[in-house]
């Protein structure tokens, strides 16, 4: 092959060129333009996903009780509490409502394992339970159950089992512990000041006199001091099946958050194993609501109530609370299940979680 041949077929073959600096730093600069455009209607669809789960739980949860009030005639407590022998802790009793739902929750074995009879904190042997059936006890409401877990929320159910106390005066010097699973749902048990001040602050004289929710309290009360007999039926919600609360979303656990952050004070880690966040936990029945204020109740002070019901904290006795942005799902008295905004007037939420207040339908 001639010199001029070879340059000729030099000439005609294509020469490769690489990219320079200026076009790859472009490419990469548009393709993560796009991811940033993606990922927010990714985390949407997945928080859309999670909120739809969270949803079918209450749904289920609405199954149980009221196939649990066509079983039994009534809905189930909201806890028990049973003192037959004062002031001693002998012969003390106290139940969740979790339990009682057990059964009609596709959970037949751990119904089985569970006694009602005994009560289920690690020192009951000390009082005369036997202490096998005690830890058979201790051991289902530790168990995880999904049907009570919310996917937003942060950390796994086996993350978020907690150590639980009961301590009252009437248990004298005892306190109660045990180890309980998450729940991030509660009983809508009723309305107190100073959010129900300011919720009836001008409703019609006799409207909202019975601020009581639909699951209620039975055994002697700790705080009334006398027997408390007789759990509700559908015929006692006066205001309406479909305009009466039976649950509401309420962030599990030990934590206690200030809107969405955890709460790291002394003061509030002492609180958290009092918080009721656990569906074997008596205190998840115990949720009058008193609301917080709208950032979230006081690192350093304890709460002394507030305007905001929904969001602003999971803290036990103030507010409703989910990690789903603008409010929280509540399951209804008729099984239905409503995403309650967190900017509800503080009236129509007040209207929703009590049962015979007189108030009119709401309108969401």
């Amino acid at each position: 092959m001639t010199g001029s041949e070879i340059a000729n077929l030099s000439t005609a073959s294509p020469r490769r060129r690489a990219f320079t600096l200026v076009e790859l730093l472009v490419v990469i600069a548009i393709t993560g333009i796009l991811i940033a455009l993606l990922l927010p209607a990714v985390q949407a669809a997945r928080e859309a996903a999670r909120r739809t789960q969270c949803a079918n739980n209450l749904k289920q949860l609405g199954l149980a009780l009221h196939n649990y009030h066509d079983a039994h005639k009534a809905f189930p407590f909201a806890w028990m509490l049973d003192l037959p022998r004062l002031p001693a802790p002998t012969g003390v009793n106290f139940q969740p409502w979790g339990a009682l739902v057990l059964p009609f929750l596709e959970q037949g074995a751990l119904a089985q394992q569970y006694d009602f009879r005994i009560p289920t904190f690690d020192q009951a042997p000390a009082v005369g339970y036997a202490p096998q059936a005690v830890q058979r006890n201790l051991a289902v409401i530790r168990t995880v159950l999904s049907v009570f877990i919310c996917p937003s929320v942060p950390g796994s159910g086996e993350s978020r089992v907690y150590e639980g106390r009961i301590a009252a005066p009437l248990f004298g010097p005892l306190t109660a512990t045990f180890r309980a699973a998450p729940s991030d749902y509660c009983v809508t048990t009723g309305v107190l000041d100073p959010f129900a001040a300011l919720a009836y602050q001008d409703a019609p004289s006799g409207v909202g006199a019975n601020r009581e929710g639909a699951l209620a309290f039975v055994g002697f009360h700790p705080v009334l001091l006398r027997p408390v007999q007789g759990a509700t039926s559908m015929a006692s919600i006066l205001d309406g099946t479909s305009n009466t609360t039976l649950l509401g979303e309420r962030t599990g656990g030990a934590i206690v958050y200030r809107r969405y952050s955890p709460i790291n004070s002394p003061l509030y880690h002492n609180l958290g194993g009092v918080n009721g966040g656990g569906w074997g936990d008596i205190l998840n029945g115990e949720h009058w609501v008193q609301g917080v204020l709208f950032d979230g109740p006081d690192p350093n002070v304890p709460s002394s109530g507030g305007p905001c019901a929904i969001n602003c904290s999971n803290l036990r006795m103030g507010s409703f609370h989910s990690f789903h942005p603008g409010g929280c799902h509540f399951l209804l008295a008729d099984g239905s299940v409503r995403f309650v905004s967190e900017s509800l007037p503080p009236f129509v939420f007040a209207s929703l979680i009590t049962r015979s207040g007189g108030e009119s339908a709401p309108s969401l």
